[in-house]
């Protein structure tokens, strides 16, 4: 049909997108001034606009465009609008319309990067999106800032140190090094660290970039979209980071014999727990293409199966908007979320949880202590007893030996 219709509405695509020049109203043979700034009428590259490819719903867009700069204030902005829809700027071709713009809260030091965008498919009607980065480029201010710039540094002066150790242990463990799990361990957390660094100094250059091109062009936009991406990367890394340092803390503390005891009954419950893993993440899915097929043609938190599983999950901790399901279909509404919370929340969870404490109890009857845990009651009696300091563990070891005693030096009556 499109080459036997002339006027044919094509979905957007790479090779069909247009890069001319044009004047008001999309008149070709009008005279275009590419002459700065650039008109609406005209495309500017991906590389002019520093805008990487974006993804939509529907497909994904190339960074160029034409643009309409609707300047620092409101009569600018609506003059320009106004503008724009008098020589009919959106008409039938437009495919994708982006709205950026960037504002600053001084009271939290935050930078908010905010983009709206809005597609169609080549049949009228426009989908809508919003996203939302929030970016911190100035580092230095609070009065904790000397503080978290030398914990920042004794971080990597440790991450040196272990840099040092785990070499030497590479040299001389050599192929067996990378069979232990925790020397993988630190491995991972010395590159995440260093990734992090690197990241981190990317971000620092790329907003004080973006910085210098909003003071020197305050009439134009300025864009910190690649500062916000390698923000949200850093985020990421450093979310990495927490979780491998916590998996490390646990096992530094594994001589805790509390600690040892939750260690010893995960391991004990963890067939029960694997079964139970695989139920709930059945239950999740079975209820997220549900939701997918019933509301993400209509509401926005399900139109793709990984926003409804995230939806999903939303639902168990409570942050839910009840409204929008029971305003579209009351009766399907009601039936997925309240199955959802009867079987996922009030029986799978707590049949969860019920495994675990079953668990446990076993645990305190037969549980044996490590020889490491001995190895450090020992180490401690020792160091109370040069104190002059009883600890807990002599006195129950003295309260034993009496009792010991005293059965055994008792007589027995004569006849």
């Amino acid at each position: 049909m499109r080459h036997s219709v002339l006027d044919c509405q094509a979905p957007y695509s790479w090779d069909v997108e247009d890069m001319g020049s044009y004047g008001p109203g999309w008149n070709s043979s009008a005279h275009t001034n590419v002459s700065l700034p650039p008109s609406p009428w005209q495309y500017q590259s991906q590389g002019k606009l520093r805008a990487p490819p974006t993804w939509g719903s529907v497909v994904l867009y190339r960074g160029g465009g034409f643009v309409a700069d609707l300047g620092p204030d409101l009569e600018t902005a609506m003059s320009v609008l106004q503008y724009l829809f008098d020589n009919t700027w959106l008409d039938v071709y437009t495919r994708a319309v982006f709205v950026e713009f960037t504002v600053y809260n001084a009271n939290i030091n935050l930078f908010c990067i905010v983009t709206i965008m809005m597609e169609t498919a080549a049949v009228g009607a426009f989908q809508f999106y919003s996203k939302l980065q929030a970016v911190r480029l100035y580092q230095s201010t609070g009065g904790l800032s000397a503080f978290v710039m030398a914990s920042e540094a004794i971080y990597f002066l440790f991450i040196l140190y272990y840099m040092f150790v785990q070499g030497k242990l590479m040299k001389q463990q050599k192929w067996e090094y990378f069979r232990c799990k925790w020397n993988l361990l630190e491995l991972a957390i010395i590159i995440l660290s260093w990734s992090a660094l690197s990241v981190f100094i990317k971000r620092t250059l790329l907003g004080n970039r973006d910085m210098e091109f909003y003071h020197d062009h305050k009439d134009e936009f300025a864009s910190f979209y690649d500062t916000a991406a390698a923000d949200s990367v850093l985020g990421y890394l450093i979310a990495f980071l927490v979780l491998l340092a916590t998996v490390k803390m646990w096992h530094l503390l594994r001589l805790n014999p509390k600690l040892h005891m939750i260690t010893a009954t995960l391991q004990r419950a963890w067939t029960d727990i694997s079964g139970f893993i695989i139920v709930m993440i059945i239950m999740f899915l079975a209820y997220s293409v549900a939701s997918n097929l019933m509301f993400g043609w209509k509401l926005y938190s399900y139109r793709t199966l990984m926003d409804a599983v995230v939806t999903m999950v939303s639902l168990q901790l409570g942050i839910f908007n009840y409204e929008e399901v029971l305003d579209y279909n009351p009766m399907l509404g009601a039936f997925l979320i309240g199955t959802c919370i009867v079987f996922m929340t009030f029986v799978v969870v707590n049949l969860f949880i019920s495994v675990i404490l079953v668990a446990f109890s076993e645990e305190q009857q037969y549980h044996k202590p490590s020889e490491e845990e001995e190895i450090v009651d020992l180490m401690l009696m020792k160091i109370c007893s040069l104190l002059g300091i009883k600890c807990k563990k002599q006195e129950k070891d003295e309260g034993k030996e009496n009792n010991c005693t005293a059965s055994v030096g008792k007589k027995a009556p004569v006849d």
